[in-house]
């Protein structure tokens, strides 16, 4: 079914070369092997692959902020013989969309795939990835761009809450290993290092502890000024 909808795409993009900024099709191979009509699935932005799953007959959202591109899909899959009619859309920024759909349930899969510009993927990534179910699976796209990659890749790799399942230089596939908020303290990530020190708290610290005390009121600021 790939085939098709990747040699004749929906023309959601008229700037792009095609008229899709498309992935590749081992992604869309990686979600159509993970995507059944049970599937609850949710993806920022719009293209080839929002026709394709609307094709596959899941419970599926596109949160994208326009309404010719819903029309375009629409259009897209009626002349191609999909209903689509368990593909909806919000029309809203992800930004504004996603924080006020916390409440409606679990997902199975998300594609984060829309704005790329930092630091929209960490946002849609936060909101989305805080309603998959343990076991769920988010894709993020484009990954070697540093305003996608930024802050998400070293958190991925250090936490016990992921594991990478599937990716490429372009993508990565994240299985979530609990469930419930991503919402975490600073102190409960320790994969991502220690809080920076001061050169001067450095160097006290390796000086003996006898000495640390002399050290330190000879070297501490005059508090009335130079004379």
């Amino acid at each position: 079914m790939i085939a098709p909808f990747m040699a004749d795409p929906p023309q959601v993009h008229p700037a792009a070369a095609g008229g899709v900024w498309g992935a590749t099709r081992d992604l869309y191979e990686f979600l159509a092997d993970r995507v059944d009509r049970h599937t609850r699935t949710l993806e920022t932005g719009c293209g080839t692959s929002t026709a394709l799953f609307g094709a596959w007959g899941c419970e599926h959202l596109c949160v994208v902020p326009d309404p010719d591109q819903e029309k375009v899909i629409r259009s897209y899959l009626a002349e191609r013989g999909h209903d689509g009619h368990r593909l909806s859309f919000d029309l809203r920024t992800s930004d504004t969309a996603l924080p006020a759909r916390l409440a409606e349930g679990p997902l199975d899969v998300v594609l984060v795939d829309g704005c790329h510009g930092f630091p929209a993927a960490i946002l849609d990534w936060y909101y989305t990835g805080s309603r998959l179910r343990r076991g769920g699976i988010v894709v993020l796209d484009d990954m070697q761009l540093p305003q996608v990659s930024v802050g998400l890749r070293p958190y991925l790799t250090g936490s016990p809450r992921w594991r990478k399942v599937a990716g490429t230089h372009k993508w990565e596939a994240w299985e979530k290993l609990d469930e419930g908020s991503l919402a975490e303290e600073w102190n409960a990530q320790p994969f991502l290092g220690q809080p920076s020190r001061s050169a001067r708290t450095r160097l006290m610290a390796a000086i003996p502890p006898a000495l640390r005390s002399k050290i330190a009121r000879r070297i501490r600021p005059n508090a009335e000024g130079p004379a």
